[in-house]
């Protein structure tokens, strides 16, 4: 599936039960919207319920829609309401049909939607909530990160987004990226696999540390830029090092144990250009020293943005809400921040592009 075969239509009244069933598989009962809210929405501003279709045969297969709000922070009586010709547009759901996503269609759909709110000269921004889990997604469509929400909905935690339109934003350069035409071999991404290179000193700098090399997805159908060259350390491991599960398995399916090459160590989370994160687990075959702990779930998997491709590296918790230090970490709180946390990528699961 190409996005170019792909096209951006609003979405009309005999296709929302199509949007509530994508809407149904792709949040938990308590979240979900009901058939009457989206013919809310689609009635009172189907110019702003947008669907990506297939083209043969003509198929919805993801949307997002809003309404307008006089409020520039979300909560729920913002939500409740379409205000027309309000400055602000609450988006309320982004969903893509499960045989589409990893796929790139989520970016692409934010990016479309985005350009056209942009060329409505009485819009002032747009805003959004979301769990943080999904934070990188919308980072790289172009919002920024607010804060926890106001808004209780569900049983998980929700935090505010946001993107205003007076702001300088690289929106239509991800535009492009997304629809670039692959190269005839198949291969889009920019980077060489780790085994293109002779080791880890063709990728190191001159202090035998730093990455010299921009780090991509290692997926060669992907171009999801991971981290910039400079960002990270190289180190051997840990004591405290456990064997990552096997790409593309499941993530709780161990791998063998071959000898690894190391980690890219970065130090926070906002020091990546785009990363996504599993939901906490437990190490995979962790061995405790003490046989009758049991082991907290503490583990986030590193995965890529843009196709969830992974584990392509870990961090440990210890315990505390990744979203939580993200706000502070915005908000500079360095207080509240963990001393020596490290987020870690495989040397061998990223692919890379070594500037000249």
């Amino acid at each position: 599936m190409s996005v170019e075969n792909l096209s951006f239509e609003f979405v009309q009244a005999h296709e929302v039960e199509r949007a509530l069933e994508i809407e149904l598989a792709s949040f938990p009962p308590d979240e979900a919207a009901s058939l009457d809210s989206l013919t809310y929405r689609q009635q009172h501003a189907p110019s702003l319920f947008l669907g990506v279709f297939t083209s043969s045969p003509r198929t919805l297969i993801a949307f997002t829609c809003a309404t307008l709000t006089p409020s520039s922070t979300l909560s729920h009586a913002s939500m409740s309401t379409h205000v027309p010709s309000a400055p602000f547009v609450a988006i309320h759901s982004v969903c893509v049909d499960a045989l589409y996503r990893r796929k790139g269609v989520a970016l692409a759909l934010l990016t479309e939607y985005l350009v056209r709110l942009r060329q409505q000269p009485n819009l002032k921004g747009a805003r959004l909530i979301t769990h943080h889990n999904l934070i990188p997604l919308y980072t790289q469509a172009g919002f920024k990160l607010v804060g926890e929400s106001q808004v209780v909905h569900g049983a998980e935690k929700w935090f505010e987004m946001k993107v205003d339109f007076g702001e300088e934003t690289k929106v239509e350069e991800k535009a492009v990226a997304v629809v670039e035409v692959p190269r005839e071999d198949g291969v889009r991404s920019p980077g060489k696999a780790w085994d293109s290179f002779g080791g880890i000193e063709e990728l190191v700098g001159e202090d035998g540390k730093v990455n010299k090399a921009d780090l991509y997805c290692p997926r060669q159908e992907c171009r999801c830029l991971l981290l910039s060259a400079g960002a990270g350390t190289w180190v051997r491991g840990h004591s405290s090092d456990f064997v990552l599960p096997a790409l593309p398995h499941p993530l709780a399916t161990p791998s063998p144990s071959p000898s690894s090459s190391g980690y890219w160590s970065i130090p926070s989370p906002l020091s990546f250009e785009n990363i996504g994160f599993s939901r906490n687990t437990l190490p995979p075959s962790a061995p405790s020293p003490d046989a009758s702990a049991d082991p907290a779930a503490t583990i986030k998997y590193l995965i890529c943005a843009d196709c969830d491709h992974g584990p392509l590296g870990w961090h440990d918790t210890e315990g505390r809400d990744l979203g939580l230090e993200v706000e502070a970490e915005n908000e500079g709180k360095e207080g509240e921040l963990r001393k020596g946390r490290e987020f870690l990528l495989d040397v061998e699961r990223v692919r890379y592009r070594v500037k000249a």
